[in-house]
């Protein structure tokens, strides 16, 4: 995703129905894509086709839609949605993010067992992947390259956590 147009594609892409009832899921659902691509935009990567920033989207989104921090996902401040991104650094004891999205989708009626669409994105977003340090040929990968473990939706939220620090909690705080 080497621009914001394909931001915005991958965000008409997900925000397709997530109940086969045209009922007011879909539209937060929709809305939550929306939110989560209008506050990417301006951190989003011009350079690099791939890495963690790709699983913002769709993180930022399934956290708005599953754990409602306000009525309309659009009213969402950016601080509220890094607190809720990042709960364990409040409380270490707290659930996962992972854990509340997955419960809040349980609670929206969504069944996480089921093959949806929304269903393989929670499933893609928050199964654990072991380390990685070399290729299938046994070549050591670039440092770059490697992953050190943990879930995808993680690597999006520690991406998410150091770009809107920067870009928008750096900027309110300046002015």
């Amino acid at each position: 995703m080497a621009d914001t147009r394909d931001l915005w594609w991958a965000a008409g892409q997900m925000a397709l129905t997530v109940t086969e009832s045209n009922d007011w899921r879909n539209m937060r659902w929709t809305e939550s894509v929306r939110r989560s691509a209008t506050l990417l935009e301006p951190v989003w990567p011009k350079t690099y086709s791939g890495g963690p920033f790709t699983f913002a989207l769709p993180t930022i989104a399934l956290l708005l839609y599953a754990k409602p921090l306000v009525d309309d996902p659009k009213g969402v401040p950016v601080e509220d949605i890094m607190t809720a991104l990042t709960p364990r650094l409040a409380d270490p004891s707290a659930p996962s993010l992972e854990d509340t999205v997955r419960d809040g989708l349980i609670k929206l009626r969504h069944d996480l067992d089921d093959d949806s669409r929304l269903s393989s994105l929670v499933h893609q977003l928050t199964t654990y992947r072991p380390p990685l340090a070399y290729s299938s040929t046994g070549l050591e990968l670039p440092s770059m390259e490697q992953w050190s473990g943990g879930t995808l939706m993680g690597a999006a939220v520690e991406w998410v956590h150091h770009a809107f620090t920067h870009h928008y909690l750096d900027d309110s705080s300046s002015a």
